[in-house]
């Protein structure tokens, strides 16, 4: 299951996934973007639930989709994520408490109350692993970020918490700067083309996501580390992608 899966980085990792033989739920608010994701991929491959993972009918919509769909999760990427102001006016003697409030709630609270409406599907998964999509300004405060660079903060503190009394696989993944709308909203001045697209960016998530993968659970890893890379390097030949 992938949220945020309307655009950006979790568009491609819900293409990605499937296009390497994975069943996909992918979720997100925008129905238009989940069928624009899905569009041309393989019949059965992606299951879309358009869903507000910050109210507890969206949260509990997907939960119902997956046991529809055998009540069964493998992986969860967390890639769903709100920016909110950024720049001299996310200065936190200034910063909007509507956006405060909004933020944390994507970035963090929603992780949190679907993990538990999931968590047993992931129980009965193979291996089973929780992925988050952290930041280069959640793994070190940074001024004038504000709440996308606090939540952010707390949510690898989520998944600290999480692998040290969940008995699955739980990684934090930093992307980096990313060709994205997001990262474009947050820095407009900055040339697009020297970042590397949410594709370039794919092989340490498909690598985290098959069963036989090394890393350690707790691991807080970055992206751009893996690109152009086998992501399938080291693993147990012959073992299922």
């Amino acid at each position: 299951m992938v949220t945020g899966g309307s655009s950006g980085i979790g568009r491609a990792l819900v293409r990605s996934y499937a296009a390497n033989g994975a069943r996909v739920v992918a979720v997100a608010r925008s129905e238009e973007g989940l069928a624009a994701t899905a569009a041309g991929l393989a019949a059965g491959r992606v299951s879309t639930v358009a869903a507000d993972l910050t109210t507890e009918t969206g949260r509990r919509a997907v939960a119902t989709r997956v046991a529809h769909l055998g009540g069964t999760l493998d992986v969860v990427v967390h890639a769903a994520g709100a920016l909110g102001p950024v720049g001299p006016q996310a200065a936190l003697a200034r910063y909007p408490a509507d956006a405060w409030y909004e933020v944390f709630e994507v970035n963090c609270s929603a992780v949190h109350f679907l993990h538990q409406q999931v968590a047993p599907a992931l129980g009965r998964g193979v291996a089973p692993a929780v992925i988050a999509v952290s930041s280069t300004v959640g793994r070190s405060g940074r001024g004038e970020w504000g709440m996308y660079s606090i939540s952010k903060r707390a949510l690898e503190g989520w998944l600290e918490v999480l692998a040290d009394e969940w008995p699955g696989r739980v990684y934090s993944v930093n992307p980096g700067g990313t060709r994205t709308a997001m990262r474009a909203a947050a820095l407009p001045e900055e040339d697009p083309n020297t970042l590397p697209s949410p594709e370039d960016i794919m092989p340490l998530f498909l690598r985290l996501a098959h069963q036989a993968a090394p890393e350690p659970s707790g691991a807080k890893l970055d992206a751009r580390d893996w690109i152009g890379r086998d992501p399938w390097q080291g693993l147990r030949e012959g073992g299922d992608q």
